[in-house]
Parts: structure tokens; C-alpha cells; sequence
């Protein structure tokens, strides 16, 4: 055993240990059950909730300002730069979109204008919930690279990824992605899937695979959901048929489209992975020798490149989360819209003998505009069987406007938009019939 190759383990050891401890593992808390990253990065954004909301309205004002200026001026200095050019230049549709972000956030901090946009349930609750993101997520995503760059996805694909492979149809080397994506926060994983897409590390389909498929909203979310709808009883049981049910999802909607259709492709366009590993010996002694090989490899540099996705998410995808979140919250509270297209899953449930099929399915379909109002919508129903559907369903259904699916398309993991709406609607519809069946079988 070489001498560089015991170190290099030590430091897998250490970091993988460290990041799984401080983003994965929920600690129960004074105010309930949280990572410890979270749980202390939200006492700081309560701390100084104003001070951060104003910074990041002004923010998303600048992101707009200096789109229009780069859009207007192609010879200005935001062309040259590599960072402002990631940043700023883009499409007119998005330079709209990032407006019309700033105007909701400007709004909404000075409570003038329409209520139906400054309202606590449209405009202000997704500012608010922006304010909190804006901190939550670049700190997930420098310090998931602990658990995503110190070997653990080579000695993870290694050991397990024989299991991902034929159920997904994707390599060895995407495990531990999956699992961080499932356990961990939906957009923190998209965009590190996004980055190590970049660096070469998943094809064009896995990348889709990942983020559409397990990209979920994190254990704590669960922990919260379950919370606010009175199923702390049953929270281990929600999580096991969430994850068993994911897992059958994930299963068929690899196979079929739009999913299957995506290309084994890399992000050079060839079919080969440029990142090489070891594989000569047991799995044991090759996930041994790759991770200690990765982790050998890692300096301060694998931290500091975090800088460009952290002030992506900030200046780039939340000025277009508040604006579509904003939207996709005043459609469903304001119109009929709502309850039309819950009209389908309202059938499923009746046949079923789910009580408040009504509202259960309401609340069900308005996880399309954002993972929470299922959680508000259903709240105040007594049947715990309803709201354990409600509390499951909010988690697999995975796609919501205001974040994950600005997220897929913005971060081109998922091609189109229509695609983005196909793979809710399976997910909805794939998975509402296991989980009635799991309810009435074990929660109600």
C-alpha cells in the first residue's frame, strides 16, 4: 500500500465524513430536526433577514440592469469577462424575466402595488423564500463539494453502482450523486450535476436522469412537510415509501420518454468519459485506489470554482424563481385554473375512497407551481390518510416552478419546457397509485 495512497484515504476519510455530517445528517434541534449546515445558516438569515432581503433585491435589480446594458452594448466590458459573461449576457426572454423578477422584488419589500402580487401567499412569500435560498444554496453547493470531490462518488460507483446501472440505465460513477441528490436540497444538486457535467463526469442523459429524477428537496424538507401536516408519527414511514416508491419511479421513467431520449453523450460530444479510473483488482481495492486518487487531487481550488455557480444562482436563477414562482402562485390562488386540472387525480382519489378527494387533488396539482402550497392547501384537512398523500406526493412529484424547474431548464439539464411539464405529469400520475396503496396499507 503506497504511502500517497494512504493519505489520500485519510483525506477521503475526513472530508467525505465531515460533509456528510455537517449537509446530510438531520440533528434534532431546539427548533426541531435540521442539518447542521442549515440549522445554523437559518439562524443567521433570521438573525439578519432584512439586511439579506434588501442585498438581494438589489441583487436581482443589478442582474437586470446590467443584462439590458450587456443585451444593448455588445462591446461592453461584460462581454470580456469571463464571470460577467456567465452572468449577464443572455437572451432577451431572460432579460424580461429578470425584470420582471426585480419588479416583483421591489414590490414586495416595499409593500406597494396590486395585492394579488404583494400578497403573503404570491409575491412576498417567494421573496422571502429567495432571501433564504440565496444563502442556503451557495452554502450547500461549496460544501457538498466534501462529499462530491474527495473520492466519494469513485469509491461509491465503485462499490454500489453495480445497483444504479441496470435500474436507471446510467454509469457506475452517478451513485453518489443520486443518493446526495435525494437526501440533499433539489437545487444544490442540479447545479452541482450541472458542474460536474461540465467537468465530464455524467453524458447529456445522465445529467437529465439525475437532476428530473431524484433531485427532490432534501430530508429536511421531508422533516418539514411532515412537521406542518401533523405526520411526525409517521415520518419514517413516509421517507421509506417516498424512497422505495422514487426508486420505481426512477425505474420507469428512464424508459420512457422524454427521458429516453436524451443522448449518452459528454459535454464534448463524444461517447467516452474523459475521466479515467482504476479498475484492476477487487471493487474493494479499486474504489480504495480511485478514492484516494481523487482525494490526492483536490485543492483549494475545488472550493474557489464553487464561486462561479454561487453567484449563478444568485444574480442569474433568482431573479426568473421569484418572477415564475410569483406567477405560478397568483395562477393557482386567483383563478379556476387550479381546479381544473386537478379534475383527473379528484377521479383517481375518488375510486380510491380517499376522503376530501376535492382538496386532496388540489392540493396534489398545485405542487406544479410550488412544493409548499400542497403543504398549505392541505394543511387544515382532517384526514390523515389525505394528508399523508398530499405530504408524499409534494416530495415525488419533484418538478415546481418556482425553483426545480427553472432550475432544469436554466442549467440546460432538461431540453424544453414541454418536457419539463411531461415529466410531471408521470411523476404525478406514475406514482399516485403506489402511493395511495402504501397510505392505505401502512399510515392511515
Amino acid at each position: 500500500m503506497k504511502s500517497s495512497q494512504r493519505i489520500g484515504f485519510i483525506k477521503f476519510l475526513i472530508g467525505t465524513i465531515l460533509g456528510i455530517v455537517l449537509v446530510l445528517i438531520p440533528f434534532n434541534f431546539d427548533n426541531g430536526m435540521d442539518t447542521i449546515l442549515f440549522h445554523y445558516l437559518k439562524l443567521f438569515i433570521a438573525a439578519n433577514k432584512t439586511v439579506i432581503q434588501y442585498l438581494l433585491v438589489l441583487c436581482v435589480t443589478l442582474s437586470a440592469v446590467l443584462s439590458l446594458y450587456a443585451l444593448i452594448n455588445k462591446n461592453s466590458f461584460l462581454h470580456s469577462k469571463r464571470l460577467c459573461k456567465k452572468l449577464f449576457v443572455t437572451s432577451p426572454f431572460y432579460v424580461v424575466n429578470r425584470f420582471f423578477g426585480a419588479l416583483v422584488s421591489i414590490l414586495c419589500l416595499f409593500k406597494i402595488g396590486p395585492e394579488f402580487i404583494i400578497s403573503a401567499d404570491t409575491g412576498t412569500a417567494m421573496l422571502d423564500l429567495a432571501t433564504q435560498l440565496s444563502i442556503l444554496v451557495p452554502m450547500m453547493l461549496l460544501f457538498q463539494t466534501l462529499i462530491l470531490e474527495f473520492g466519494a462518488m469513485e469509491f461509491l460507483g465503485e462499490l454500489i453502482g453495480f445497483i444504479v446501472k441496470p435500474l436507471f440505465k446510467v454509469s457506475e460513477i452517478c451513485a453518489v450523486n443520486i443518493i446526495s441528490a435525494w437526501v440533499g436540497p433539489g437545487n444544490a444538486a442540479i447545479l452541482g450535476t450541472q458542474d460536474l457535467f461540465e467537468k465530464g463526469y455524467f453524458t447529456v442523459k445522465e445529467a437529465a436522469v439525475i437532476g428530473s429524477q431524484f433531485a427532490t428537496s432534501s430530508i429536511g424538507w421531508v422533516v418539514l412537510v411532515s412537521s406542518v401536516l401533523g405526520l411526525m408519527d409517521n415520518f419514517g414511514l413516509i421517507f421509506l415509501g417516498i424512497t422505495l416508491i422514487g426508486v420505481i419511479l426512477g425505474f420507469i421513467t428512464v424508459r420512457i420518454p422524454p427521458v429516453k431520449n436524451y443522448p449518452n453523450t459528454y459535454v464534448d460530444g463524444s461517447t467516452e468519459s474523459s475521466i479515467k479510473s482504476n479498475s484492476s483488482g477487487s471493487k474493494l481495492k479499486t474504489s480504495y485506489i480511485n478514492a484516494s486518487e481523487r482525494a490526492n487531487s483536490v485543492t483549494l481550488s475545488n472550493f474557489t470554482s464553487k464561486i462561479d455557480n454561487m453567484s449563478f444562482y444568485v444574480f442569474w436563477l433568482t431573479p426568473i424563481i421569484i418572477f415564475w414562482g410569483a406567477a405560478a402562485l397568483m395562477i393557482s390562488i386567483y383563478t379556476p385554473v387550479l381546479s381544473w386540472i386537478s379534475l383527473p387525480v379528484e377521479m383517481i382519489l375518488n375510486l380510491a375512497g380517499v376522503p376530501d378527494a376535492s382538496v386532496t387533488a388540489s392540493a396534489i396539482m398545485s405542487g406544479f407551481a410550488d412544493n409548499y402550497l400542497p403543504v398549505i392547501l392541505g394543511e387544515a384537512l382532517p384526514s390523515i390518510e389525505s394528508k399523508a398523500i398530499i405530504a408524499m406526493m409534494s416530495i415525488l412529484q419533484l418538478i415546481f416552478m418556482s425553483e426545480i424547474a427553472t432550475l432544469l431548464k436554466s442549467c440546460k439539464l432538461v431540453n424544453k419546457f414541454s418536457d419539463i411539464i411531461i415529466i410531471f405529469l408521470e411523476r404525478t400520475f406514475i406514482s399516485l397509485p403506489f402511493v395511495i396503496i402504501f397510505v392505505k396499507l401502512f399510515i392511515s
